[in-house]
Parts: structure tokens; sequence; C-alpha cells
């Protein structure tokens, strides 16, 4: 087999690339201090960029390292590290839903919850 057709067998064998995920999440509701408010900030967009998943919403943003891959399961999960006053974890499952925890420390300890549906690609 001459080496051209060798290259080309061995190019068609190798695995493609998978896409990189990305979501587009409407929260609904947030959560905290014992109440519950619709949430009124905009869309939560989150994007898979190599290593680390970007995470905006408001006008700020995030990075944070995924705990689970879309083959294993089909539920994304998102830990941010602190940074930028917050840290928290997101989960989107395979229906599409997304919740969310961020803590923050200001005068106090703040928990916030949300809960909303994603739209999404790739993975």
């Amino acid at each position: 087999m001459p080496l051209r057709h060798a290259l080309l067998a061995v190019l068609a064998l190798a695995p493609a690339p998978t896409l990189a995920a990305s979501f587009d999440c409407t929260i609904v509701q947030q959560c905290g201090g014992g109440t519950c408010e619709a949430f009124e900030g905009g869309p939560l967009v989150v994007k898979e960029a190599g290593d680390v998943w970007q995470v905006s919403l408001a006008g700020q943003a995030w990075e944070g390292y995924s705990t689970t891959t879309v083959e294993a399961g089909g539920e994304v999960s998102i830990v941010l590290p602190p940074q930028n006053g917050i840290s928290g974890l997101i989960s989107i499952y395979p229906s599409g839903e997304v919740s969310f925890t961020v803590h923050a420390y200001g005068d106090a300890a703040v928990a916030i919850t949300g809960s909303g549906t994603c739209a999404g690609e790739g993975g």
C-alpha cells in the first residue's frame, strides 16, 4: 500500500473532533433569604472553551470547570470557583432544564438559587 493511501486510511479512522457545547438559558426564578421571585437579569450563557466553561449573566463573566462529561450521562455540571465575588454550581440536565446555586459574602453569607430552561448545541 503506498504511503499516501496509508495516511488517508489513518486519517479516516481518526476520531472527529466534537463540537464545543454552548447553552443559552432563560432563568425563570431566583430564590434567596427564604423568598423566591421572578428573575429579570437576562440570559445565562454557558459555553465550553477548551478546558474551561465560560459563563456570563447580566454583564458579569466567570470561568468554571466541568465535573461531568456530556457523553457520560447528558448532564453538564460546572463548578465556579471563587471569582468576581461569587462561587457556585450550575447543572444543565438532558431535559434542557437548568438549576444553579451561587454563594457570595458581603455583610453576611448569601446563597441564591435559580432555575429555568436552556437551548443548546454541541457536546
